[in-house]
């Protein structure tokens, strides 16, 4: 329900932001990136696209919402699937977890030094945007009406399962609170990891500079893979073991005008640009070199995703032996006692 509610927020935020321009337009289409994780040299952004089309009234509306998730590494940006709402992202033991709600589901990742993998996706027979919530290492999702499924992702292995109809509003389940109420059950877990801050950029003397990193990038070599020069100066850039990530900023993009417009526009930050088209979505990796990594294409109605699959690489997780160990500490303190009990008596 919360969520709904935002993307309903988020919305009317877009919509104010499009009032000026779109009895001008009949058309629209944004993009916007956000990075959700970096680790090593490697990064998982999710891009959000949003359609628009014009109302009864002439205004333009959205009329979709749509997620694509992508791993970048150095060799490339590889697509990971789409999802209902932004991907969640939460930090256990030396690993990044991605939790990524699909219709009915959800799918969640395990992304490491070097290493990238499907953990497992929890089916509901529940239609929509999936109730869970995340305590690590626990995912807490509601499979049924009456019914939650707890994992650990941590080990994929079921924790628990608990039936809503004998449990009462406040339980509290595998770090879970489920609270129930005539609106349904709503699901109160951690809260996630904030996402990674991009750092200082500036533009000057005819180059791109990051002061942090002390790079300064040729202003001509980035402008080679950007919509509009203009973007340069609205860059994100995201600190990597070994590289910059440099992503996009969000875009909007007006296309099939109507008789006022004198053209196709790209609207990003404070700048509107003409524009004739635009090409390939891409997101930079700068290692000593600068590299566009296409990540697919927006064609007024949808986006296309254009670059392979994401080829998973298993993560190695240490075992926890904290039973174990709990166990042979009481069975040598048994031992123990009996070998002092034993002496005394002889």
């Amino acid at each position: 329900m919360r969520r709904s509610l935002a993307l309903s927020l988020i919305f009317t935020v877009l919509l104010s932001f499009l009032s000026g321009v779109c009895a001008d337009y009949l058309g629209a289409e944004s993009v916007d990136f956000h990075v959700l994780a970096v680790y090593g040299d490697s990064a998982v952004l999710s891009l959000v696209y949003v359609p628009y089309s014009t109302s009864m009234s002439g205004a333009l509306v959205p009329t979709g919402y749509f997620h694509y998730n992508f791993y970048v590494n150095s060799t490339g940006a590889y697509f990971i699937g789409g999802s209902l709402d932004m991907p969640v992202v939460y930090w256990y033991r030396g690993f990044y977890y991605v939790f990524a709600p699909n219709d009915g589901m959800v799918d969640v990742y395990r992304m490491g030094e070097d290493c990238f993998e499907r953990v497992t996706s929890v089916k509901t027979n529940l239609e929509g945007s999936p109730n869970f919530a995340v305590a690590v290492p626990y995912l807490v999702v509601q499979v049924s009406e009456n019914e939650l499924l707890a994992i650990n992702v941590a080990r994929n292995a079921t924790a628990g399962i608990l039936d809503l109809r004998e449990t009462e509003s406040g339980t509290y389940f595998r770090g879970v609170t489920v609270v129930k109420g005539s609106w349904g059950v709503e699901l109160k877990g951690d809260e996630p990891e904030k996402p990674p801050k991009p750092l200082n950029t500036e533009v000057a003397d005819g180059k791109l500079k990051i002061p942090e990193k002390g790079v300064e990038l040729s202003l001509r070599a980035v402008a080679e893979h950007l919509w509009d020069a203009k973007e340069a100066g609205h860059l994100r850039a995201y600190e990597l073991e070994n590289a910059i990530l440099l992503v996009p900023p969000d875009v909007t993009h007006y296309f099939a005008p109507d008789a006022n417009s004198t053209g196709e526009m790209l609207a990003f930050g404070n700048e509107s640009v003409s524009v004739r088209g635009i090409s390939e979505v891409s997101v930079l990796y700068y290692d000593g070199s600068i590299r566009a990594f296409s990540l697919g294409e927006a064609r007024g109605s949808r986006f296309v995703v254009t670059v392979d699959n994401v080829t998973f690489s298993r993560c190695e997780v240490p075992r926890t032996y904290a039973l174990e160990f709990w166990v042979a500490v009481v069975l040598l303190a048994l031992i123990g006692f009996t070998w002092f009990f034993t002496v005394r008596k002889g």
